[in-house]
């Protein structure tokens, strides 16, 4: 399924305690806006946080909002919004609804303690949470087929929000997990009973909508896509993801999560918003370089995009609003025929540590690799380990990435037909603490002494200064290997810190003794000892980097592309056999940290003049930027791009 391009998600959150809603609401105007921002989808409201119904309900007229004075405002939304040829899926929320959590405490997520999940009912929000493996089901279930009934032939979609894995104590959930044999007091245990409950909630609501749609969208939010998704991926139809940078995802967290979602076999969009902090900030606009990176960053990945707002109580959209975002979705229209669709071009994947039944706790050390692999301009997928690592030339084991002995044997293999790895510190060994065979070393616990400090010598160490010792902060492993070459050494500290043992302010300096091996190189295979990418992600050492650069050189010295740009211009190729085209799509917007809590970006960064070096499996016949039109020169696998403004696209035909 391919998805409508530029969509708007029209949040409607709105207070029992406000009058007049919907009461300026004019359809023709609503609508004339959205297309003229170049919109062509917008998910509009059918139930909200606050636990309000915005349709014209005859099963539950009750929880109509009390003060909806247009009292099919959702469904002349629609209306409206189809007269322009405009999508319009529909908003349900399943978790948060502050009117059910007030009203049907039965229905309430319970913590171990029998208290509540969320913040106190004094406080305000919307923020304790449902079970849907109460009654509650039963509620949702008949609402949701009360809406998609009236809507019979003109339901684009349905998107739940606030759907995660949520372990729950109630008495519906003790009941079921005493049938189970589930142990209630190992928490992981019921976590997974919560992931099979929610993955089979998501399942049913799919089954139900679609007695009502065969083709209609149907997604379920729970704010970030990745390993913990895939048992219920049937249930989608593509994916949506929520990543607010200016929110408490972070400028890092998108690229991250896209590069999974897209394994998943479905068509994706991001979706950011136009606000200067996060959801619910009505009377803000993001700067417009921020909202274009955000947005053009999604189409380089061969997304849609969905850009946040909300709608204010009377029922009208913000001009301001929709002029901002018009600007960026004219330069996106214009765009996305060199990215829609497309498939990426990649040389290498990143194994991802993170945990399936979590959604939100997502390790340093992947973050670290996807932050420093972009700055390289690495072209490369997260995948985990039940994928196949067949169809890459290389592949990054994290620091903390533990594997079962099944894909131990599936690294073997790999190694054995041609393939490369990179691994830190725990990267690759099985849950019994062994690396796989391939890697020809052993892990023998955690080092001691540390920080200890790498010597700059050898072929990983090229670009650092000769025989310079730097520091590696966090503690790393002991290593040993009887059959593979070690390539880098490192100094023991004169003694750990430790109680009066210090000195300085930091840790103790290097005491310049005999030299140990750090990193081993078996073939095809490098293994660092010391956490690089969780260090990469604690305080960005530059000589990190640079021994993963050192790295990356050893085993892939051909690299799809390099640039000489710097190293705050992102690259991505999207490939489209259709067009027989590669498409090289160079962002450069610089995220600064300009205030306490956020990362902002206020212009575009010009880059001029960026060489950039590539080794397509096309031969290449010609190369132009677009959608300007502008014919570049390509020699020997090499083009200028004479300027950056923000956002260039680089046409290669074969």
């Amino acid at each position: 399924m391919q998805l409508s391009p530029r969509q708007i998600h029209l949040d409607f959150h709105t207070s029992e305690y406000i009058d007049g809603i919907g009461s300026q609401f004019d359809a023709v105007q609503f609508a004339q806006m959205a297309k003229d921002a170049s919109i062509s989808s917008m998910t509009v409201f059918a139930r909200c946080h606050h636990g309000w119904l915005y349709y014209p309900s005859e099963r539950f007229p009750e929880l109509m909002h009390p003060h909806l004075e247009k009292k099919n405002l959702l469904l002349e939304q629609i209306d409206a919004l189809h007269e322009q040829g405009i999508n319009a899926p529909i908003y349900i929320t399943v978790q948060w609804d502050y009117h059910s959590g007030t009203t049907r405490p039965e229905w309430l997520i319970r913590k171990e303690d029998g208290s509540h999940e969320g913040q106190p009912f004094t406080e305000p929000g919307f923020y304790q949470s449902l079970c849907v493996n109460t009654g509650y089901i039963d509620f949702l279930k008949e609402m949701t087929a009360e809406i998609c009934d009236q809507l019979r032939g003109k339901l684009d979609g349905v998107f739940f929000d606030i759907v995660g894995i949520r372990p729950c104590w109630c008495a519906s959930c003790r009941a079921d997990m005493k049938k189970a044999g589930v142990n209630m007091k190992d928490e992981t245990a019921v976590r997974r009973f919560a992931k099979q409950m929610i993955d089979g909630f998501k399942a049913d609501m799919t089954q139900l909508v679609r007695q009502y749609s065969d083709d209609c969208t149907i997604f379920y939010n729970a704010g970030h896509v990745g390993p913990c998704t895939w048992d219920s991926r049937e249930s989608y139809t593509h994916f949506e993801l929520e990543s607010l940078p200016s929110g408490s995802w972070g400028y890092l967290h998108f690229p991250l999560t896209a590069r999974y979602a897209r394994k998943l076999g479905m068509d994706c969009l991001g979706m950011t918003g136009k606000f200067h902090t996060e959801w619910g900030d009505f009377h803000s606009l993001k700067n417009l370089a921020a909202l274009e990176f955000e947005c053009f960053r999604m189409l380089s990945f061969g997304f849609a995009s969905s850009i946040g707002d909300q709608l204010e109580p009377n029922g009208m959209l913000n001009s301001a609003t929709y002029k901002l975002i018009g600007q960026v979705y004219s330069q996106f229209a214009a765009r996305e025929a060199w990215a829609r669709p497309s498939k990426p071009l990649v040389e290498a994947a990143v194994l991802t540590p993170e945990n399936t039944l979590y959604e939100h706790q997502i390790p340093d050390s992947l973050m670290g690799a996807v932050q420093m692999l972009e700055e390289l301009s690495v072209q490369f997928d997260i995948i985990d380990e039940t994928m196949d690592f067949s169809t890459y030339q290389l592949l990054i084991l994290p620091d903390d990435l533990i594997v079962s002995r099944e894909a131990s044997r599936k690294l073997n293999r790999f190694t054995e037909q041609g393939g490369r790895i990179i691994a830190c510190m725990q990267g690759g060994l099985s849950e019994d603490h062994v690396y796989p065979e391939s890697f020809a070393a052993s892990y023998d616990g955690l080092n001691p002494d540390y920080p200890d400090f790498i010597v700059a010598e050898g072929e990983l160490a090229n670009e650092l200064e000769f025989g310079q010792a730097y520091a590696i902060y966090l503690q790393g492993a002991k290593v040993s290997s009887e059959g593979a070459e070690a390539v880098l050494t490192a100094q023991a500290p004169y003694f750990p810190r430790q109680g009066d043992h210090f000195c300085s302010h930091r840790y103790t300096p290097s005491a310049h003794g005999e030299p140990y091996p750090v990193a081993f190189r078996n073939g095809q295979v490098i293994l660092f000892s010391h956490p690089l990418f969780q260090q990469y992600r604690r305080n960005a050492p530059n000589w990190c980097k640079k021994l993963i650069a050192g790295a990356l050189k050893a085993l892939l010295p051909a690299r799809l592309v390099t640039h000489d740009g710097p190293s705050t211009v992102t690259a991505s190729l999207l490939d489209q056999p259709q067009e027989k085209r590669v498409n090289l799509h160079l962002l450069s917007y610089v995220p600064v940290r300009k205030s306490a809590m956020i990362d902002i970006i206020e212009e575009r960064t010009k880059v001029n003049h960026v060489e950039v070096s590539l080794h397509l499996p096309y031969e290449i016949k010609k190369a132009r930027l677009v959608p300007e039109n502008i014919d570049l020169q390509y020699q020997d696998g090499r083009l200028i791009v004479p300027e950056i403004d923000g956002y260039a696209i680089v046409e290669l035909i074969y």
